[in-house]
């Protein structure tokens, strides 16, 4: 409803504000994504992400990669405005009790695309939150 009040709005035109607005949208609508677990809502089985609250021991056991590949996964189903997305673990010294995850890829703004860039860091509560 996001996207059709935009174009609306402006016209069918989208200016800097509108992608910013879109950028928001985008991730409001991930953040629900990956703080659902799998099997929890009635939409579909695999709407969400796998329980990430035992990923103390991820790092030493290399399935940083599962976790990658289960979130852009998600991302890729079910964010469609998110063209082409890519996660990467990035390793941090400061903090190692949270898990941090990059997040890029495009959007497509009136015919043209333009690169996004998020990072997500998953708590020891197994939460994610997104940041720019």
């Amino acid at each position: 409803m996001e996207r059709i009040s935009s174009l609306e709005d402006s016209g069918g035109r989208t200016s800097e504000g509108d992608v910013e607005v879109l950028k928001d949208s985008i991730i409001g609508h991930l953040q629900r994504i990956l703080n659902t677990r799998q099997g929890s809502v009635p939409i579909r089985e695999d709407f969400g992400v796998p329980d990430f609250t035992n990923v103390a021991g991820s790092i030493a056991t290399g399935s940083t990669r599962e976790i990658e590949k289960s979130i852009n996964e998600v991302i890729e189903k079910y964010e469609p405005r998110v063209k082409s997305p890519r996660i990467s673990f990035k390793a941090q010294q400061d903090d190692v009790f949270s898990m941090r995850f990059e997040l890029q890829g495009d959007i497509e703004v009136d015919d043209r695309r333009i690169p996004i860039q998020f990072m997500t860091a998953i708590t020891p509560e197994g939460k994610v939150k997104i940041v720019t």
